[in-house]
């Protein structure tokens, strides 16, 4: 299965993904850092958070 996958904080429109996909993506749109993953059409997505020294 095929799954749209859209940023959590805009609703940019990221890519879409199937099952047993593991991505880090930047948004092009608010610059956020994400983690995403789908397993058994479950998908995960993280903010990733750096700190700048």
């Amino acid at each position: 299965m095929t799954s749209y996958i859209v940023c959590p904080d805009c609703g940019y429109k990221l890519f879409k993904a199937g099952d047993g996909s593991n991505v880090e993506i930047l948004c092009p749109k608010c610059k956020l850092k994400l983690q995403i993953e789908i397993k058994d059409v479950k998908i995960t997505i993280l903010k990733i958070i750096s700190e700048k020294a």
